[in-house]
């Protein structure tokens, strides 16, 4: 993350942290179908 902001610093590790909560997982062991199946989550929750 080298010549990032410390807010978007902050904004990528919190997102990066709420994607390991849905999932219960370490985030190294999601793949692509996970993460689509997050942000169809979100995108159901806040419609």
């Amino acid at each position: 993350m080298q010549g990032k902001r410390p807010a978007t610093i902050d904004a990528y590790s919190r997102a990066v942290h709420r994607i390991s909560e849905f999932f219960d997982l370490c985030p190294d062991t999601l793949n692509t179908t996970d993460l689509e199946s997050f942000f169809a989550s979100l995108i159901s929750s806040h419609s």
